[in-house]
């Protein structure tokens, strides 16, 4: 495929995926989880290890505060416990329950923890900020979870942390790491806004998930929730339509440039990049043509518009010159042909004359342009100006 150009929009310049059940959650009382992790919390803490701590002491927020739903399991005959009310009705819609119980959890452990807690976060965001300034940006991705977790056990959910870290993890090219943690804030519905924070980030998150799939050369049903979400978004599309290209996928890549020329039709390059998916197809030629031109409307220093404008009409030059080529002889019907494929010739360079003299205009260093528009003067039969432009190749190739 010839060569497509994308203006991609810019990511922001400032850790697992779900799947698998939980069973210690399901089937172990809350009660015991938070006296679990509270004991892990304080080792973590005693041995200095920050992540393993602020993992634990997030657990153990979730399992002292909040809400859990308990439900009989008839066919085991084991309570279960569940985090939230969707989980509790799409497992008894699903089995053989009894009426599940509603139960409002209590502090126990955490309370104890919070000013520890509170100078720990504090630590770990100013890691994480002179990380971004050395650019260590594993290090910094990992400072940012911590705050996260340390934050959540001090009783608020701040996920504007977890985005600094999917951030710092595409700045320091660990796409799939940043893109696991997108994939689970955009389940979340993601937007950042808090007390400290006003601005809604979840277009943002989108932008940069994308930026991270066409970095990974990935697809992912994230570029169409993306898509579905901000349907008119220049940004978002035009990302969407560099995946579609880096991945091979050319039905949507056809697809997305002619939604992409419906929302934005003043940018030159959703009419060039269709132009270029239809211009080796005889049947369509004619329809990239048109698109070419209408790219070299809207922007008329794009020079491979013209370029690719000039390859579409040249294809006919091999069967003009093969056919002139094998009518050499003396016969009429010979010569008949002879003469109408090279006026055909002529016609098709007095075409693209105009163009290579555009290009030329635009980069005159390119002696290879230089070069096509000498054979194409001879080829129409104008001495002057073919002698001009051999002269000057031969001036650009000697320097003299």
């Amino acid at each position: 495929m010839k060569k497509i150009l994308f203006s991609l929009g810019l990511v922001l310049s400032l850790s697992t995926a779900f799947g698998q059940v939980n069973t210690e959650e399901l089937n172990t009382n809350p009660a015991q989880l938070a006296e679990k992790y509270n004991a892990l919390a304080k080792e973590n803490l005693t041995k200095g290890d920050v992540t393993k701590a602020s993992e634990s002491l997030s657990k153990l927020a979730k399992y002292e505060n909040g809400k859990v739903w308990q439900v009989r399991n008839k066919d085991t005959k084991k309570d279960e416990f569940y985090y939230s009310q969707a989980d509790v009705d799409a497992a008894v819609a699903g089995g053989n329950y009894a009426k599940p119980k509603e139960i409002t959890l209590a502090p126990k452990y955490g309370f104890l923890l919070q000013s520890q807690v509170s100078d720990l976060a504090n630590k770990q965001l100013t890691d994480a900020n002179n990380n971004l300034d050395t650019k260590k940006y594993d290090e910094a991705a990992q400072n940012f979870l911590n705050v996260y977790n340390l934050v959540e056990a001090l009783g608020t959910k701040e996920e504007v942390y977890k985005y600094q870290a999917a951030i710092s993890y595409y700045n320091g090219a660990k796409y799939e790491k940043g893109l696991a943690i997108i994939k689970e804030l955009a389940k979340n519905n993601f937007t950042g806004v808090s007390a400290n924070q006003t601005k809604n980030l979840n277009r943002d998150l989108y932008v940069l998930a994308l930026n991270s799939l066409y970095s990974l050369k990935q697809y992912d049903p994230i570029l169409d929730e993306a898509l579905a979400k901000y349907p008119t978004d220049i940004d978002i599309n035009s990302l969407a339509t560099s995946i579609y290209q880096v991945t091979g996928n050319g039905d949507k890549l056809k697809s997305k440039i002619e939604e992409n020329i419906k929302i934005n039709p003043t940018d030159h390059l959703n009419y060039y990049n269709l132009g270029v998916l239809l211009m080796d197809d005889s049947s369509t030629e004619a329809k990239a043509q048109e698109l070419f031109r209408k790219s070299i409307e809207l922007n008329p220093k794009h020079v491979e518009s013209y370029r690719n404008l000039i390859a579409t009409y040249l294809t006919k030059d091999k069967s003009y010159t093969e056919k002139i080529n094998n009518n050499l002889g003396n016969s009429k019907a010979e010569k008949a042909i002879y003469n109408e494929n090279i006026a055909k010739r002529k016609e098709l360079f007095s075409t693209v004359i105009p163009y290579l003299e555009k290009i030329h205009e635009l980069d005159p260093k390119d002696i290879t342009v230089v070069k096509n528009l000498a054979i194409a003067h001879r080829t129409v039969e104008n001495t002057e100006k073919e002698d001009f432009y051999r002269a000057l190749e031969k001036k650009m190739a000697t320097g003299k």
